[in-house]
Order: C-alpha cells, then structure tokens, then sequence
C-alpha cells in the first residue's frame, strides 16, 4: 500500500507531539509499505530552493516552502496561507498524480492546504486525518485568547479578530474586529466544505472528540483512538539517585499556555526542603517567556532550565524523574509527554483541565491539581514529597501505553476499511 502522510512540520527542526508522533507512524508503517512524508518547511526560502526530498532517519520526506512568491506575504495572505495555500496545494495535487497514494493520512494541514482534501477525492483516494488539536474550529488552534484564559466561544467570530491582532503583534487592529468577521467565515465554510471528503477522523481524546462534536461533525466519521508510541526511545535504565528526596521533570514547549511559570513558582513556594526540579525545552520559540522562566527561578538551585532534549533522549530525563508534571493553562488533547511518563514508570501530576482529566486519572496515573493554581499544585508537591509510600502505589496503578506497532496496525486496519468504503 501507498501511504501518503501529511503534516504541518516535521522532524529534525521541530520536535512537537505531533511531529515526533508522525515519525514514528512513518517509520513503523515503512516496515510494510510505501510511505512518503509530505510538509512545509520554513527553512526553504521559497524562491530558489522551493522543494526538497529526502530520506530522514529511514522515511521518505517531500518539503515544500512555506512560502512559495517572490516576496514575503502580507498579512492578509498569511492568514489565507494558513489553510488555503495554492501554490502549495498545486505541488501536492502534481504529487497524488505522480506518485499515486492508495490512502492519504493527514496529521496537520495549518500552512498546507485544506484544498488538498478535494484534490484526493477527484481522485479517488480515501482520507483519514488524526486531529491533534482544535485547528479546524479555532484559528489559533487552541481555543485560548490573548487574556490568556480559555474561550468558551464567539459572538459570530468577532473576538477572534482580536485574537488575530494579537498574533500579528498589532494590538491597534482590535477595533478593526468587525472588519474581520467575513475573513474568518470564509475560513469555516472553506474547512467545512474540505473536511467532508475525510472518510474517517481519529481523535486521541474524547475531550476532543466531543468539541468536534458539539460543533456538528458526524459521531460515526469520529473514531476515539489514543496515539501510538515508539517504546524503544525510552529504554533507559534508572540510574544512582542523587541527594534530592523527591525529582521532578518537564518535557514540552516553554510557553505560556504550558503553564511552566505556575511550576516555577509552586516550586518556589515549596522552598528548598529537598526535591528538584529540571525543565527540558526549546528556548527559542518563545525567549522572552523563558527569560521571565530564568528570572523567576534565580535564587532557587533546586530548580534549573535544561535547554531542548532530543526525543530519542527523552528516556534518559524520565529514568531520572519520579513524577512528570504537566501544568497546562488550556484544553489539552493527548500530551506525548504523559504516555512517555506512563510507558517509563513515572506518574504524572497534571492540571484538571481539559482531556487531561481522561488522560490522569486521580490516583490512578497520577494527581490533579487546580489549573493555574502555584498553591494548589504546591499542596501536590508537599503530599509527594511528604508521603513516602506514595509514588510507590501510583507506579503500581500506571495506565498501559500503546505502542506504535499495535496502533499502526489498528489504523491498517482503518485504511482498509475506508477504502473498501470508497
């Protein structure tokens, strides 16, 4: 079977949940088909190297610039580019002629092009596309505003102009809202009209799931299916403890939504009493949040910025850990770092927020604090720290984690279904 399998970014440039679990479908599927990895990458400048193959780690990538004029984009076009690209979607629709795919699998379609989707119907290929976030519903992807707090919904999309003109860095265009709103119709009748021609969608979460839902796509298109994991990158073997009584870690993207600064600042509270903790994560997507990270944590030696861990590396920070804190500030979907923790041994304490409230179970997978709360999460810190006998019974109740094998062969599985369907 030919597998055509589409993402927004990809490895080694970024590292995020998505990417590195595109990677690992791609390699495991490899191993019994053909796979190609279709992607922008920002790195190509659009006008002389607009495209690239290649074999990275063993799977077959196709990138294509972000970009692809002679001239950087306004921002009205960016906007439109963001899930409407022709020229990008002219190179794939060459692609689905030449290449021929039995099945395309799409994991994230931001700066692609959702016209894509009508490409391979003409076609006749059948579609599958995991949703890993909220992007078809929510510009930002996240349903969380520049206040910083989570949007419940929109008076007709008026405030996600003044989302809009936060990302641009131009706050003086809020009162231009109104002025937006045919912007951000076009956009939902647009994805609409393409993600009809997915005969099937896999949620990770039933949080997920259920906002997809409520927003009127069809129950039975819907398939609730946790994503894989490759179990060989977390191989490591625990090492000699070193004085700390209690470790902790964070592995993710150091922004605000994350909630790393609540971390920062429960741990601080919790004052030096023996426990530390270690941040893994870019510093460059967000520096100015990472220096506020690195102001907010001086004077406190039990707490340190580790910079970017390698996924391949991720085993040796959890052989380390013996409990992965998640303090996320927005609606979760189905965080890697939790099924890597599960699959090492490391409970989790989590906000309740969210898909994480499927994810960790209360004194099951792990704990749950109030979502923003530096006290709430510190009353976590002191019981962990404190009960001794506790991270013992939390190991002993761990979740089981899919591995990327069996998951690949469920969504075979799927991919077999869906094209005897069409």
């Amino acid at each position: 079977m030919r597998i055509l399998l589409l993402v927004h970014q990809y490895l080694p440039e970024h590292r995020a949940g998505t990417e590195v679990y595109t990677h690992s479908l791609a390699r495991d599927l490899a191993a019994r088909h053909e796979v190609l990895v279709y992607c922008h990458d920002s790195r190509l400048d659009g006008t002389h190297t607009r495209y690239q193959e290649e074999v990275y780690d063993g799977v077959h990538v196709r990138r294509v610039a972000a970009w692809l004029g002679d001239a950087h984009p306004g921002a009205l076009l960016t906007f439109r580019n963001d899930y409407r690209n022709p020229e990008i979607e002219s190179d794939c629709a060459h692609l689905l002629d030449t290449w021929r795919p039995d099945i395309v699998h799409v994991q994230h379609l931001k700066q692609l092009s959702a016209g894509i989707l009508q490409h391979c119907a003409a076609r006749g290929i059948p579609v599958v596309m995991t949703l890993h976030d909220y992007w078809a519903l929510c510009p930002n992807g996240q349903f969380v505003r520049p206040n910083r707090r989570i949007c419940q919904g929109t008076l007709a999309r008026l405030e996600c102009g003044w989302c809009a003109a936060d990302r641009l860095g131009q706050p003086l265009l809020a009162a231009a809202a109104p002025a937006m709103l045919p912007l951000f119709w076009a956009r939902d009748r647009y994805l609409r009209r393409q993600l009809a021609h997915v005969a099937r969608f896999v949620a990770p979460s039933e949080f997920l799931r259920g906002r997809y839902l409520s927003a009127g796509y069809l129950d039975e298109r819907i398939l609730q299916l946790e994503n894989g994991l490759d179990l060989g990158r977390l191989s490591a073997a625990r090492g000699p403890r070193g004085p700390y009584r209690a470790q902790y870690a964070y592995i993710g993207s150091l922004a605000w939504q994350k909630g790393v600064h609540v971390l920062v600042q429960a741990f601080r509270r919790l004052g030096d009493v023996g426990a530390r903790l270690r941040i893994w994560g870019s510093p460059r997507a967000f520096p100015a949040y990472v220096e506020q990270l690195r102001r907010d944590s001086a004077g406190c030696p039990w707490i340190s910025l580790e910079g970017e861990i390698d996924s391949e590396r991720v085993g040796e920070a959890l052989a380390w850990a013996d409990y992965m804190i998640v303090p996320s500030l927005w609606w979760e979907n189905s965080p890697v770092t939790i099924r890597e923790a599960y699959a090492a041994g490391v409970p989790v304490i989590a906000s309740a927020l969210g898909a994480l409230l499927e994810k960790v179970p209360q004194d099951v997978g792990g704990l749950l604090f109030e979502p923003a709360s530096a006290e709430s999460l510190c009353a976590i810190l002191q019981r962990t720290h404190s009960d001794t006998q506790l991270l013992q019974r939390l190991r002993a109740s761990l979740p089981p984690v899919q591995g990327i094998d069996a998951h690949a062969r469920i969504l075979e599985e799927v991919y077999e279904r869906v094209r005897v369907e069409r």
